[in-house]
Order: C-alpha cells, then sequence, then structure tokens
C-alpha cells in the first residue's frame, strides 16, 4: 500500500481477494501505523497491463463491461525496505479528526496526504483517527461534526478565533458511549455523544454535505438529500461492498478460448489465412495435440457466440450456468478453468435426485461493482445507493479477482419437484408477501427455491464434518426457475481459494458419498433444540429478518454469512422433511 503523492509511504499488505470483497475501494482500514480510506481504482490499470486483464465472458455481457483487472502485486520478501511494491493500490488518511489519547483532544482538518504520523500539539503523543463518522444511504462519508454537535448547531460564544478547543473525554473513569462527551474548553458546553447515535440525531445540526475522501475529484456538488447518521468508526453498516460474480464456463474456460480472448484485438475482422499463419506464428506452441485449423474453427466459435446478446441479466446468468453444469465437460489438458465429471446419483435417493456432478474444477470471477452504506443493495445497477468506486466515468473495465476450486453440483429431478411445489403452493404465499413488504430482493423467489436453499444449507454442514472444510470456506449457488424462464432445480456447493492452485479435492470427494450425507442432514434436520417452536414456525408466525424464516434458525439451518448468498433468509427445514401439523408434505417424506 502507498499513500498518494509520497511513493515510499508504506501502510501494509492486504490479501488480494480483501481489496475485492471486504477492503475494497472506500473501505476504512486500520493498518499497523495508520488507518486510511482506499482510494479510487483509477490507477488499477494505469498503464494497461493485460497480464493483470481477466476476461469473463457471462459477467461482461452483464455488467457492460469489455473486461476485469486483478490488483497488482508483487511476489516480495522483505516488501518493507524494497522499492519494488506495488504502488497502484492507493489511500488518503481518513478520518481527518484526530484524537490524543493521552489529553483527551481533538485535532481537526489532519491533512489527507502526509509523511508520517500526526503528532498532538500540546503532549507530542501520537493521534488516532475519530471514532466517529456521518454517513448516508448514498454512500457519503464525512468527519463527525464535533463542533456542531457540542454547540447544538450554533456558533461557540466565547471562541476568539478559528481554533477549535474541544476534547473527547470519558465521565467518571466509564467506557460506555453514555459517558463520552465532547467538551468546548471555551466555553464550557458539554453534549454525550449517546444522542448522535440515535435514528435523526443529527438532523438538527448537519446536512449531507455529499462528501466522498475516497475520490482524488468530486463529481458534482449538488447537495444530498438524504439523512446523515453518526456511527462509530467500525459498524458492519459503515461499508457494504457489492460484489457481482459468475463462473467461467465452456466454451469460454478452455486453454484455447483463453488464449484466443487475449488475441481478440489483433484476430477481429482479419481473414482466415491470416489468422491460421497468425496462431502457428505466435502462439501453436502452447497448445499441444492442436493444429491451426482446429484453433480457428474455436475462434469461429467464439466470434458467433460473442455476438449474441445473452446473458443480459441475472436469470440468463444462471439459466447458462445452470446448462453448462448439467452436462459433463472439461479435459484436465485443455480446460484450465472447468472440469466436471458425472457421478452415480444415490440409488436411495433416485427418484428424487437426477443427477450428481463431481466439479473436479472451477474458477470464479468476483467483481466489485461499487459499495453501499447503511443499506443493503437492492440489486439494481444504476442504484443511487451505488457509490462510485471511480473517480472518472464510464470505464470500461471494474476491479475483479478469479477464485480457484473445485464443487458437487446437484440436479433434482423436475417432476418430483413440481409435484411438491403444487402441495406446498398456498404454505409459502406469505414469505412471498414479507419479501416483497420488506423490498428483500429475490429474483426467483418461490417455494421451489425454499427447497434447494435449505437442502443447500444442510448440505454444507453436514459435508463439513468430513470433507475437511469447515462452513465459512464453502459457497452455494442456487438455481431455481425464474418466471418465464427455463425450468431449473439445482444447486452447487463449492469452495474457491485466490491461488492458481486452487483446493486439494477434499470436497469434490464427497461426490462418491452423497448418500451418507443426505442421510446425516435429513437426521439432523428432524430435531433442533429449538423445537417445537421452531419446526412450527410458518406464515406469520415466521422468524428471521422480516419474517423471512420458518422452521429455520443458528441451531438447525443457518451458515455463516460468508456462505449463503441469501443473508440466512428464505429457509425452511420443513420443505425436506414435513412439518409436525403434516408431515407428508416433506419433499424428502417416504424415503426415509
Amino acid at each position: 500500500m502507498r499513500k498518494i503523492k509520497y511513493k515510499r509511504k508504506h501502510l501494509g499488505e492486504m490479501r488480494t481477494s480483501q481489496l475485492i470483497t471486504s477492503y475494497g475501494v472506500g473501505a476504512m482500514v486500520d493498518f499497523k501505523d495508520e488507518t486510511a480510506i482506499l482510494a479510487e481504482a483509477d490507477a488499477w490499470n494505469q498503464p494497461p497491463d493485460k497480464s493483470r486483464m481477466i476476461h469473463c465472458h457471462n459477467l461482461e455481457k452483464v455488467l457492460g463491461k469489455e473486461f476485469f483487472v486483478r490488483p497488482k502485486w508483487e511476489r516480495n520478501p522483505n516488501p518493507i525496505y524494497s522499492d519494488n511494491r506495488s504502488e497502484d493500490i492507493g489511500a488518503f488518511r481518513f478520518p481527518g479528526t484526530l484524537y490524543c489519547p493521552r489529553c483527551e483532544r481533538l485535532i481537526f482538518n489532519a491533512p489527507s496526504v502526509t509523511k508520517g504520523p500526526v503528532k498532538c500539539r500540546d503532549c507530542s503523543s501520537r493521534l488516532v483517527p475519530s471514532r466517529f463518522v456521518v454517513v448516508c444511504a448514498r454512500g457519503h462519508l464525512d468527519d463527525f461534526p464535533y463542533d456542531e454537535w457540542v454547540h447544538r448547531g450554533e456558533a461557540c460564544p466565547k471562541r476568539k478565533d478559528s481554533r477549535l478547543n474541544l476534547k473527547l473525554k470519558n465521565m467518571d473513569g466509564r467506557n460506555s458511549i453514555g459517558s463520552l462527551q465532547t467538551l468546548c474548553e471555551d466555553c464550557g458546553a458539554n453534549r454525550s455523544m449517546q444522542g448522535a447515535l440515535v435514528p435523526g440525531g443529527l438532523k438538527s445540526v448537519y446536512k449531507c454535505r455529499g462528501r466522498r475522501p475516497w475520490l482524488s475529484a468530486e463529481w458534482d456538488s449538488v447537495p444530498c438529500p438524504e439523512e446523515a447518521s453518526a456511527r462509530l468508526r467500525t459498524a458492519a453498516g459503515v461499508y457494504m461492498p457489492v460484489n457481482v460474480s459468475a463462473l467461467n464456463i465452456p466454451p469460454w474456460s478452455t486453454k484455447v478460448s483463453r488464449i484466443l480472448q487475449d488475441y481478440q484485438d489483433v484476430l477481429k475482422d482479419r481473414s482466415d489465412e491470416w489468422i491460421l499463419n497468425y496462431v502457428r506464428a505466435h502462439f501453436l506452441d502452447s497448445l499441444p495435440g492442436m493444429e491451426a485449423g482446429d484453433v480457428l474453427d474455436v475462434w469461429k466459435r467464439l466470434e458467433a457466440k460473442g455476438q449474441e446478446n445473452r446473458p443480459r441479466n441475472e436469470r440468463e446468468l444462471y439459466e447458462d450456468e445452470y446448462l453448462a453444469l448439467c452436462n459433463e465437460a472439461g479435459n484436465t489438458e485443455l480446460d484450465l478453468e472447468f472440469v466436471s465429471i458425472e457421478k452415480a446419483a444415490p440409488e436411495k435417493y433416485a427418484k428424487l435426485i437426477r443427477r450428481v456432478f463431481a466439479v473436479d474444477r472451477l474458477t470464479e470471477v468476483v467483481a466489485m461493482l461499487g459499495f453501499t452504506r447503511l443499506r443493503s443493495w437492492d440489486g439494481d445497477f444504476g442504484s443511487a445507493a451505488l457509490a462510485p468506486i471511480f473517480s472518472k466515468r464510464n470505464l470500461p473495465w471494474l476491479p475483479a479477482v478469479e477464485l480457484y476450486g473445485e464443487g458437487i453440483f446437484i440436479e433434482l429431478d423436475e417432476d418430483s419437484v413440481r409435484e411438491w411445489e403444487t402441495k406446498n403452493e398456498g404454505i409459502y404465499s406469505q414469505m412471498i408477501r414479507n419479501a416483497a413488504a420488506n423490498r428483500f430482493r429475490c429474483e426467483n423467489l418461490s417455494p421451489r427455491y425454499v427447497l434447494l436453499h435449505t437442502l443447500s444449507h444442510l448440505l454444507i454442514r453436514a459435508l463439513a464434518v468430513n470433507c475437511g472444510y469447515q462452513a465459512s470456506s464453502m459457497k452455494e449457488r442456487v438455481y431455481s426457475t425464474y418466471a418465464d424462464g427455463q425450468p431449473m432445480a439445482g444447486l452447487l456447493i463449492y469452495t474457491t481459494a485466490a491461488d492458481t492452485e486452487g483446493s486439494l479435492g477434499g470436497l469434490v470427494g464427497q461426490a462418491e458419498h452423497l448418500e451418507e450425507h443426505l442421510d446425516a442432514l435429513l437426521n439432523e434436520a428432524e430435531w433442533c433444540s429449538s423445537d417445537p417452536l421452531c419446526l412450527m414456525s410458518s406464515g406469520k408466525n415466521a422468524q428471521g429478518l422480516f419474517g423471512l424464516n420458518y422452521a429455520a434458525c443458528p441451531q438447525c439451518a443457518l451458515l455463516p454469512e460468508t456462505s449463503c448468498s441469501m443473508r440466512n433468509s428464505l429457509l425452511d427445514r420443513g420443505a425436506l422433511i414435513g412439518r409436525s401439523q403434516d408431515s407428508t408434505v416433506g419433499y424428502f417424506t417416504g424415503i426415509r
């Protein structure tokens, strides 16, 4: 890391994947000696570096981008003393308000870019960042207005110059927020910080100024109409990254396809003879077993596929992935990013499960679209709540990382799922109404989705016992039919890592023992420490966020947040085993 303008200011190291997910652009990060906000991503591709470009055809189509760019990094055993460090990840000091732990003084307007630490003017102690910041639902961020807060929006009556003499004191030696007070040394005014954290607490003293301190240039100066809120700097809602991901699937995942995508600017609109000669001269040697004519055929297929305006949205993205997962595909020598092998479906569950695939190799591309503050993203790519990660507008790329791993794909029997849906259609009507009333985004919410999502959660919990991965290391992709879309009834349980080695087969090897895992998860689903209340939860007595869970609680069905694709909502183990009122409505009823 570096501070803008001072190339030798090194803040610290972070994992590559963190720069796209938990600590991306706009996040405040506590390094060893500094607290900074990660700057815009404009510099990530200056100058353009093809070695860091990522192509994922489906994700490019959905997001309207030409390519993606991975963060730059240097493999250096001694980064602290070396000049050979990545300098495309910039940062600014934020908050600009600092605090002296020794004399409790607040220091305002600290420089956003400095060579070293800022020290207290009175006691020379090293200053630490302010605990409080101001945020709004449109992603704006600002320093907490201590002066306005303590004087209740008025000017200090005894201040002689522009210097602010404010302190932040813990009264009576306590450490609670209620005992923390802002004190003006000029006029003696004081005010507890507790009132600033309640809804509407800042309404009378502060209006959102529309600040974006992670950008080197503001887009506009239009006042923000949103009501600003005070938050602790480290609170969870202050920064919520928005990531969109897709699997690299055939025909785009093969070795030859990947090479051709790197050369597409050169090969486009060329004659067949010219392409054949270019292939022979530049990269045919790296494709053992292939002739130049084979490469030309692949190029023509990719061009034809690329001209299709699909996928254009999330539905088509998932449908394309589903079709790829439902077919055995890939060659370990020629396919770099997607290899799946069909395994025998569990005989005991043959009427309910159609096919099982061991996905021996997969690649997930995770792009950072932006981030939100206070409110979760509603799924709208043009949402005003989605904060920008670039100072420049309309760049043809987004930051992204490639994650490599393995997984198990299960396709349920379509006829059995439809029969189950017919029986249970009325049970989930209240859940669907709750989701609509609270604007909870799930475009394909249906009883089918609840069934697949719950099975996915319980299977991850069962696999974690034997596959060598913790539940937090596994993720899910639920493939459920969208309105007016092709029928889908599948789920992918997978694990990924940012390095090129991927994973070690501990998960994919469990595909051959799926029957044992299904037996185990169904036995576990029969009992919860919160029963009978948990199993009886449904309709207006639902539990969880917005009443979006029926028989599902932390003791029986919930997963770590990193594993679930739907915020641990839309779950019901009664969909699998039946309800206490009617045990015959479970999908697996009669099989166990």
